[in-house]
């Protein structure tokens, strides 16, 4: 039975369907590697002049960290996983648990019934 399920079951969880892929715009480059090369050249010219301009070192780093580092992050995807644990993280869930068997709540069963005891007669021998 099993085996007929997994038969029936086609494609794979794991791997996206073909037109999901980006397609190449720029020989093989898609558009996210394409602004992440202008992103990156962009930090690295800023820097360049920055520093041969003698300005403090700070907008060195500065322009760095906000140039190359979010295109970097753009263009390998890590963007889609980044915004989906940031929105795990800061919504509020609710969640619902259903138990296999759903039964009538007996609030009594705690109440001996007539005749039990649970401890022994003196009288008895």
């Amino acid at each position: 039975m099993q085996e007929r399920r997994a038969m029936n079951k086609l494609g794979s969880e794991f791997f996206k369907a073909i037109d999901q892929f980006e397609r190449g715009i720029i020989g093989s480059f898609t558009w996210r590697q394409i602004l992440m090369f202008f992103g990156i050249v962009l930090g690295v010219g800023l820097a360049t002049v920055i520093s041969l301009l003698q300005l403090p070192s700070i907008l060195f780093y500065l322009s760095l960290a906000l140039t190359v580092v979010p295109a970097f992050i753009y263009g390998i995807k890590k963007d889609e996983h980044l915004k989906e644990v940031i929105t795990f993280r800061l919504k509020v869930q609710e969640r619902a648990y259903q138990t296999e068997y759903e039964s009538e709540e007996n609030y009594g069963a705690f109440i001996p019934q007539k005749g039990v005891q649970e401890w022994n007669d003196p009288n008895e021998s």
